[in-house]
């Protein structure tokens, strides 16, 4: 890959996919400059540390910093002028209502097309953040060309293309693409930003995973793409509240569905919802866009209701052990949205916690990595009564009730003697199907999950 002459690429944003695309096309040679409004972060970035968690980052970014591939700078105009090729990677986050917020895409496309101007040779322009269909043609290239007093498709280059990225799993799923979607306004932007994916070339990699359309096309893909994904395990969730009621394990439905090839096993882990930064503003947004455009999606709105009510049934189940939760300690195992990340932007654990102290429960939290991000972002009071444990076995330490809600691999190696021995009544919610219900089978421990019931036996999983 070292031999293909790389241009130089300058980002803007460094959020979660902003960095993730930095650090892997360094990875791959690519000379980068990362831009940022927010000094501690370039700081950060420019010693190679990594502001989020994420697997692979620390060593990509580290290394790339290292070898001079990456430098990071507040100056969007140094980065613009020395770059070929920039990506904008800002946040475009929703209102309560679900509307989605273009402020710092306009920013974004101002501040590059007053550089332009200032700039006499060809530069392509990719926007990478996720917007609704018409933005980049009706927002980004007008302001640019205003600002620039230069012409899209003449003087520069305009494409939009979506990211795909898991949290968690961005390095392997950028290295390992499904897809590189490029909507380009003519032959020569797609090209060059080809020539930047080009690792991904069916010659190298054994398949053709490039597809090109068009600006609004490429938009309308990423939000079609996230909403499908959410509305398949908001189904899944619906699925394990029922097979519950008939003493079904959603597990064993879940395995057969995922051998049809049609359906896929993807994303059919019932559990507690979706959270993260992605699903729950893009639903909510798409589902917005098409209310204002004249088309009200009923499966849309279906999905984002399962998804709000779906994190308060393990509350229920404990109700049902428990009674009044007043005064009772509860210990909740997990506070990221998911593993491997310590993004709680949406997280189930947010809403969890804040029932169960509105109704007046005391709580003992662990998390590997998301305790400072959820005592940031969860917008509890810090006189709330919440502990905040140094490891899982704390945290279930002399409380009456256990939920575990995120499904962190090192709560999976807690041993059913330990929850036992540890809590002061042995009453577990297994928000996330980690264990196999049997290994708590006579031992005098309360065992119960999404998608099953303690009314029979249940084949290992």
């Amino acid at each position: 890959m070292s031999d293909i002459k790389r241009k130089t690429v300058s980002v803007v944003g460094m959020g979660y996919v902003g960095l993730c695309l930095s650090a892997c096309l360094a990875k791959l040679n690519t000379p980068v400059i990362c831009v940022d409004v927010d000094k501690k972060r370039i700081e950060q970035i420019k010693s190679g540390i990594s502001p989020i968690h994420e697997d692979q980052l620390p060593e990509f970014l580290q290394m790339g910093v290292e070898d001079g591939i990456i430098s990071a700078t507040v100056d969007t105009e140094q980065a613009v002028l020395n770059s070929d090729i920039t990506f904008i990677c800002v946040g475009t986050p929703t209102s309560d209502m679900g509307y989605i917020d273009l402020s710092q895409i306009h920013t974004a496309s101002k501040n590059i097309g007053k550089v332009l101007k200032k700039k006499s040779t060809y530069h392509a322009i990719s926007v990478k953040s996720t917007v609704i269909p018409g933005t980049t043609d009706s927002h980004v290239i007008p302001i640019i060309e205003r600002e620039s007093g230069k012409k899209a498709g003449k003087n520069f280059g305009v494409c939009m293309t979506p990211e795909f990225l898991r949290e968690g799993a961005a390095i392997y799923d950028f290295l390992n693409p499904d897809k590189i979607i490029i909507g380009a306004i003519d032959d020569r932007s797609y090209q060059e930003f080809y020539e930047v994916f080009q690792d991904f070339h069916e010659q190298k990699i054994g398949k053709n995973v490039f597809l090109r359309c068009d600006l609004r096309t490429a938009e309308m893909i990423k939000y079609a793409n996230n909403s499908f994904l959410a509305t398949k395990v908001s189904f899944i969730n619906e699925m394990a509240n029922i097979s519950a009621l008939f003493g079904v394990d959603i597990k064993i439905v879940s395995k057969a569905l995922g051998m049809d090839n049609r359906i896929s096993k993807e994303y059919l882990n019932a559990g507690l919802g979706f959270g993260g930064s992605c699903f729950p503003k893009d639903v909510k947004a798409l589902y917005n866009a098409g209310k204002e455009a004249g088309y009200i999606s009923k499966i849309l709105d279906a999905t984002l209701q399962v998804n709000e009510n779906q994190p308060y049934y393990p509350i229920t189940m404990l109700k049902e052990e428990l009674g009044d939760l007043q005064g009772k300690l509860i210990g909740l195992l997990g506070l990221s949205f998911k593993p491997n990340t310590d993004d709680v932007r949406f997280a189930p654990s947010i809403k969890i916690a804040k029932k169960l102290l509105d109704i007046g429960a005391i709580l003992r939290v662990y998390d590997p990595v998301a305790k400072e991000n959820f005592r940031k972002e969860s917008g509890i009071a810090v006189d709330a009564p919440i502990t905040y444990c140094d490891s899982a076995l704390e945290a279930i330490r002399d409380t009456e009730g256990v939920l575990i809600v995120t499904e962190w691999d090192e709560f999976s190696q807690i041993k059913p003697n330990d929850f036992k021995r540890s809590m002061k009544k042995a009453i577990i919610i297994d928000g996330r199907r980690i264990f196999d219900p049997n290994l708590f089978e006579n031992m005098g421990v309360i065992f119960k999950g999404i998608g099953f019931s303690t009314s029979r036996n249940y084949a290992p999983t």
